[in-house]
């Protein structure tokens, strides 16, 4: 209806007698306000009309002609002034040229206390309710409404008498004696319902041409599952349509409907489920997929309590299978987390969240299986080590860091409450704290456990302070021995191959050695317990003398070309990335890395005498530190960077910015092989003669002895006719 325009106060002063001149004007609207009234039975108020032709002008001379559809309730007098007579609804219309226009009109009164005729007296206080207490209906729609009698404290009471039913426009919503309201055309309405103990009550009703939708557009369903479609307006709040639809399936034999939108899958195959009513139609898809023979879901249910550290993800699969053991992806898997604090699920990528610590449970369910329930722990995080593997010295000491850890290897904070422990306790020892304590060579595994049961741990190896060379087995093995018991050698790769010139990783975890093992001499790399022994190289020279780089990534090496000339070479301590370093005439060997890294010492001939000289890692810019005549030996350098050397029996320093290189120690006996210790004080030499053409014996001593100028040296003791070479802190 038009909202009632301001020239309508023109129509006061038709009703107070006020008279224009007559024209001729043709009523195209007519409009009262208010659109509803209540009065009390005896009141009287003035309604207020208006009449306007097809542009929209007040039609000022209007003479109306007032009606009331139950003059036993309200009457109207000719001036418009609505009198109300008894409780109840009537309707009251201005008409003017066949137009007209309507409001309710709802009389109010106590009506006494008895209905009279024998019926039941109304309980004082009490008021009539209907339900629903508004009503919006599509035409053709039906509803059934129900009345309520309420006591003054709201709780329900017997409807006292007969209720009368009652519509105020027929034309839009028809209500029959037993409350079924039927929507007949677009429009609003007004039903009433009367009890004839004096109670009455009203509910507003719509009718209204719009638009319906199905709750689904797509179902998929199962052999003989069965699903609910509705029909919902969404103009309306989504409320649900009901007995105005009519039903259908476009192939019954794959999926049945039935008159209330019930939808049951028959057979594997496509349908449309079809919904017509109140001139318009509407289709569902439905896809009723093949029978589930088996539901396959991994991990697998029962195994354990699965751990996912905080904010960490698992995956979790279950794929329903036909008889040929052929996925439904169709098939509706239901997925529920007990507790969602804890868990978040995302169903397309079948995986879970860790949100906070706790235990839950996720559960699959398919139709005709047993639920598939995994117990999920999430935990503050993985327990990770700031290293896994740890090299030490008999009774030397390493604290190892724990901490916390997302799956995804990022660091969320420390790891407290830990249990530290060890396989080995007679290699290594661990301390609450996680200090870990050397105690012999050998390998151990220390674990750290959480309080959820979550470990992690790192391999220590206990090597000895020196490596030699030795042939106190009758072949030439790899040994150690601890400075503070020389007289004790232990075995780390003593077999039937000769083994020479082993060398500890700067984290003494791995070794480095030349075997001849192969049929020739070639590198290989093992654990600093002697294990796990891997072939570095293959070429049919000789490679020896291996010599790490400070972040244990590579091997220098000397190797021996086919025309028999030593140079240089670098491998990578996993094998592969071979890079030739040198290539001079005259020969290059014994290399030695700075402890920046960038630096390669080594021995080189191409000028006619054994010198020292240096380059980049990478063999770049060759340079000569040394030019006497002697024949030079064994490079090395000491923690600040200077290097050391030696000649037949001494043992030098070359000093930035000295001519020449300073004396540190003297030897009665010639140096064949020399090693300077990490913290640069000591040193461990071999001195003696050698047999010369390989005939006869070696006649060698293996010595420790401090890096100062008249320190006594120590001679480790050795077996009758034991010779030792090669010796390598």
């Amino acid at each position: 209806m038009t909202p009632f325009r301001p020239e309508a106060a023109w129509a006061v002063l038709v009703l107070l007698g006020w008279s224009a001149p007559s024209v001729a004007q043709t009523v195209n609207e007519v409009q009262v306000t208010p659109e509803t009234m209540t009065l009390a039975a005896g009141q009287r108020q003035p309604i207020f009309a208006a009449a306007y032709d097809r542009h929209g002008n007040l039609i000022a001379s209007a003479k109306f002609g007032f009606w009331s559809s139950d003059t036993l309730i309200a009457r109207v007098s000719k001036d418009g002034t609505v009198l109300g007579v008894s409780p109840g609804l009537a309707k009251v219309e201005a008409r003017l040229q066949g137009k007209r226009a309507s409001l309710a009109v709802l009389i109010t009164g106590t009506g006494g206390n008895s209905a009279g005729n024998g019926q039941p007296a109304v309980p004082p206080g009490s008021v009539l309710t209907l339900d629903p207490a508004s009503i919006i209906l599509l035409p053709g729609e039906t509803i059934r409404v129900t009345p309520q009698a309420l006591r003054e404290d709201a709780t329900p009471s017997p409807t006292p008498g007969k209720v009368t039913w009652k519509s105020l426009k027929p034309e839009v919503a028809q209500v029959d004696t037993s409350g079924q309201v039927v929507a007949v055309g677009v429009g609003k309405s007004i039903i009433q319902a009367t009890t004839s103990a004096g109670l009455m009550a009203t509910a507003p009703v719509e009718v209204e041409a719009a638009d319906f939708v199905l709750s689904r557009a797509r179902l998929i369903l199962g052999p003989e599952e069965a699903e609910t479609l509705r029909v919902l307006v969404p103009s309306q709040n989504n409320r649900e349509v009901r007995g105005v639809v009519q039903w259908s399936s476009t192939d019954s034999t794959v999926a049945a409907v039935g008159p209330t939108g019930i939808v049951q899958g028959r057979t594997a195959g496509h349908a449309d489920v079809v919904a017509t009513g109140v001139g318009q139609e509407r289709r569902a898809a439905v896809i009723v997929h093949k029978l589930p023979q088996s539901l396959v879901v991994s991990p697998r249910p029962g195994a354990g309590t699965i751990q996912v550290p905080l904010h960490g993800t698992r995956q979790l699969t279950a794929v329903a299978q036909a008889a040929d053991s052929t996925p439904i992806p169709e098939a509706g898997i239901e997925w529920a987390v007990e507790d969602t604090m804890l868990l978040g699920f995302d169903q397309s990528k079948g995986t879970v969240t860790a949100r906070a610590p706790g235990i839950t449970t996720v559960t699959a369910r398919l139709r005709g299986f047993q639920p598939a329930v995994w117990s999920i722990q999430v935990i503050p995080g993985l327990v990770g080590l700031e290293r896994s593997r740890v090299g030490l010295r008999p009774g030397e000491r390493a604290t190892i860091k724990a901490g916390l850890f997302d799956d995804q290897g990022k660091a969320i904070g420390p790891a407290t409450n830990l249990e530290w422990s060890t396989d080995h306790p007679q290699v290594a020892t661990v301390t609450p704290a996680g200090e870990v304590l050397g105690v012999n060579p050998g390998h151990a595994t220390v674990s750290a456990t959480s309080p959820w049961g979550k470990a992690a741990t790192a391999e220590v190896y206990v090597a000895g302070d020196l490596l030699v060379s030795s042939n106190r087995s009758g072949v030439l093995g790899i040994y150690q021995l601890r400075t503070s018991a020389p007289d004790t050698l232990y075995p780390m790769l003593v077999d039937s191959a000769f083994n020479r010139q082993a060398v500890l990783s700067p984290d003494r975890t791995r070794v480095a050695l030349s075997s001849e093992r192969g049929g020739s001499y070639d590198l290989y790399v093992m654990d600093a317990d002697g294990r796990n022994l891997r072939r570095l190289t293959e070429d049919p020279g000789s490679e020896s003398e291996p010599a790490w780089t400070p972040d244990g990534t590579r091997i220098v090496y000397t190797y021996t070309t086919r025309t028999g000339v030593a140079q240089i070479a670098s491998i990578k301590a996993d094998g592969g990335d071979l890079r030739p370093l040198t290539s001079s005439a005259g020969g290059n060997r014994s290399p030695e890395v700075s402890p920046d890294g960038r630096t390669i010492a080594f021995v080189s001939t191409r000028d006619g005498n054994p010198e020292i000289y240096e380059m980049d890692l990478e063999g770049t810019n060759p340079r000569r530190l040394t030019k006497s005549g002697d024949r030079k030996t064994s490079p090395h350098f000491l923690p600040s960077g200077d290097l050391v050397f030696a000649t037949e029996r001494k043992v030098l320093r070359i000093v930035s910015g000295a001519p020449v290189p300073a004396v540190l120690l003297q030897t009665d006996q010639p140096i064949v092989a020399m090693d300077v210790s990490p913290d640069g004080e000591r040193i461990a030499y071999v001195a003696g003669k050698l047999a010369e053409g390989g005939r006869g014996k070696n006649q060698l001593s293996l010595r420790l002895q401090a890096l100062t100028r008249g320190s006594t040296p120590l001679s480790v003791p050795l077996r009758p006719g034991e010779q030792v070479l090669s010796p390598s802190f």
